[in-house]
């Protein structure tokens, strides 16, 4: 896979996370950070790490 393809895979593969951490974040009342976002996920059957999560939350969804 060249390093655009990788580039869209990983794109798509994040818009599908944002939506996840939007839902998460909104039952959470906005009291998640990344630290227990990445539980949740994990809990729901997502393979994410910590580092993934907040860069998704601080560009995406919630974090400044």
């Amino acid at each position: 896979m060249g390093g655009e393809d990788a580039r869209t895979a990983r794109h798509g593969a994040d818009r599908l996370l944002t939506e996840r951490i939007r839902e998460v974040h909104s039952a959470s009342g906005g009291a998640y950070g990344s630290p227990r976002m990445t539980a949740e996920l994990r809990g729901k059957g997502f393979q994410v790490n910590e580092k993934r999560v907040a860069r998704v939350m601080r560009s995406e969804v919630v974090l400044p």
